[in-house]
């Protein structure tokens, strides 16, 4: 097997991979440098008696558009500690502290067949806790435009993050 890369900056690289014994005569591939294809994402919740809510993020994500865009919250994995990058950015972009025995691992995913970022899922309950720290994200132009919400409903959600770790997230609260 070859990889090579085809165009690299900062953050991303575009590869392609060739491995004529597996049939691959080129595959071309997104490839996050920033992070090594390692990423967060969270998607807290709370009771409020019988309902959940979950805390959405709404910020700018160019490649969906220029408008805001209700998402999960996510990092690049930092220092190869997937569960300190996770408390590291429920801190930094929604403004709550959170502990290591609290964050509930909810497996790994992909995004899409055209990038090798691997996503790690995570969940924390929020119920008895109140924002405490800043929450208003890593200083960037973007993350200054950024804000956290809470809601009963993820329908407005473009991320389909969201979607999956809520899947994951209700088969956890059913023992499913």
């Amino acid at each position: 097997m070859k990889i090579e890369t085809l165009l690299k900056t900062p953050w991303v690289s575009l590869r392609r991979m060739i491995d004529p014994d597996d049939g691959i005569t080129g595959y071309d591939y997104l490839h996050e440098n920033r992070c090594d294809g390692k990423i967060v994402a969270i998607l807290p919740y709370r009771r409020i008696g019988e309902k959940i809510e979950y805390l959405l993020r709404n910020e700018v994500t160019p490649p969906w558009g220029w408008r805001q865009a209700v998402s999960s919250i996510t990092g690049g994995v930092e220092n190869n500690d997937v569960l300190g990058t996770a408390i590291h950015e429920v801190a930094e972009e929604a403004g709550y502290e959170v502990y290591e025995k609290e964050m509930i691992p909810l497996g790994t995913c992909r995004g899409t067949k055209s990038c090798d970022t691997m996503y790690y899922l995570y969940t924390v309950d929020l119920s008895n806790k109140d924002k405490t720290l800043d929450g208003s994200g890593d200083g960037s132009e973007l993350e200054r435009k950024a804000e956290c919400f809470w809601a009963d409903s993820i329908d407005n959600a473009v991320d389909p993050l969201v979607y999956v770790i809520k899947h994951k997230l209700i088969n956890h609260l059913i023992g499913g």
